[in-house]
C-alpha cells in the first residue's frame, strides 16, 4: 500500500472513531442542567477548570457528582455517641420476643414480597 492510501486510510479510521465516540458522548449527556449565576462564580468555575486541565463541563460535571455523592453518604450514615451505640448493639443482643404489630408486619412483608415475585 502506498502512503499516501495509508494516510487516507487512517485519516478515515479517524473520522469514524471520531464520529463513534461523539456519538457515544451525545447519547451519554443526553440529559441537560441549565443554571444563572453571576459572571464572578462563572470566572471563577472556569478558571479551576482550567488548573484542573478538563473542559468546563467535565470540571462541572464532576465537581458536582462528589459534593452529590458526598451529601447522600452524610444522609445516609448514622453518626451515634459511644453511649447510643451501647444501648442499641445492647437492645440487638436482646433475647426479646416479637410483639403482636411487629409479627403482623412480618407476614405483610412477606406477603408483598411473594406478590412481587411471582
Amino acid at each position: 500500500m502506498c502512503r499516501t492510501c495509508v494516510i487516507i486510510t487512517a485519516h478515515k479510521q479517524v473520522k469514524e472513531f471520531m464520529a463513534t465516540v461523539r456519538t457515544k458522548k451525545e447519547t451519554i449527556r443526553a440529559a441537560r442542567l441549565d443554571i444563572r449565576l453571576n459572571p464572578q462564580a462563572k470566572e471563577k468555575i472556569e478558571q479551576a477548570a482550567v488548573l484542573s486541565h478538563q473542559s468546563l463541563t467535565d470540571f462541572v460535571v464532576t465537581s458536582l457528582l462528589r459534593v452529590s455523592e458526598e451529601a447522600l453518604q452524610r444522609q445516609r450514615m448514622i453518626h451515634l455517641s459511644k453511649r447510643d451505640r451501647d444501648l442499641f448493639l445492647t437492645a440487638l443482643d436482646a433475647n426479646v420476643r416479637p410483639n403482636r404489630a411487629l409479627r403482623k408486619a412480618v407476614e405483610r412483608f412477606k406477603r408483598s414480597h411473594r406478590e412481587r415475585t411471582q
